[in-house]
């Protein structure tokens, strides 16, 4: 299973969830990634690759899209945040 290294964004952003069912979408997709690290889409989103670079994926967990990138070599994954699907271009 690959790692998961939890930035503090990502933990700010996980912290502003109030709803139970958001909350435990987010817990099953990061028990997906860490098994399955690759699952996540491509991220094409302009708005997404300008803020957290090239590379990264995403997993939607409605309303929000979560950002990452898999480092294969290492097999650590690097979540960086939870963007507002909404306000994602």
């Amino acid at each position: 299973m690959a790692r998961l290294l939890f930035s503090n964004q990502f933990l700010d952003d996980a912290a502003t969830i109030w709803s139970p069912r958001v909350n435990e979408h987010l817990h099953g997709v990061l028990r997906m990634i860490e098994r399955f690290p690759e699952s996540g889409s491509a991220c094409r989103r302009a708005s997404i690759t300008d803020q957290f670079g090239p590379g990264v994926r995403t997993c939607a967990i409605s309303p929000f899209d979560l950002v990452y990138r898999y480092d294969r070599e290492s097999d650590t994954v690097y979540l960086y945040g939870l963007v507002n699907q909404k306000r994602a271009r």
